[in-house]
């Protein structure tokens, strides 16, 4: 099921999204910063949740013109190989194509190789890599880009 802040209260997916940021990323996001994410213009921003309703992951992007950039996706440990991240990226790509989206652009850790697997899966292309990009630790940054 897909949760947005349309038919889900804001801040439930602020909390619940500000947990799977602190136990996926090692440079997580403040609840401040996924607050203004969520309200910035151009925002694709929306949870995946259980048949209970708990959220289990999420993706963040932003729309400028005919591009996006896809920030963040993230599932929960307890919820992953369950088709979470299928039903994510689907919707993000699908809205993108809603606002003629025409490449969607994302950096990923080069070391993340279920994140990478998952973004070649749908098409996406590495286009390009940025040296010492990421810090803590310290690694490069695989540039893709989906045509859509």
């Amino acid at each position: 099921m897909i949760l947005t802040d349309k038919n889900c209260d804001r801040s439930l997916i602020i909390q619940s999204v500000a947990k799977v940021e602190a136990a996926c990323f090692s440079d997580p996001w403040t609840p401040r910063a996924l607050d203004d994410l969520l309200c910035a213009s151009g925002s694709v921003f929306v949870c995946s949740a259980d048949n209970d309703g708990n959220i289990t992951g999420y993706v963040c992007g932003q729309i400028a013109a005919d591009e996006c950039e896809l920030y963040r996706i993230a599932v929960s440990d307890k919820y992953r190989g369950k088709g979470y991240a299928k039903e994510l990226m689907e919707y993000f790509i699908e809205e993108c194509r809603r606002n003629n989206v025409r490449g969607i652009f994302l950096e990923v850790r080069s070391s993340n190789v279920p994140a990478r697997t998952l973004y070649e899966k749908y098409g996406f292309q590495n286009i390009a890599t940025r040296k010492n990009y990421y810090r803590n630790p310290t690694e490069d940054a695989i540039i893709y880009k989906y045509e859509a």
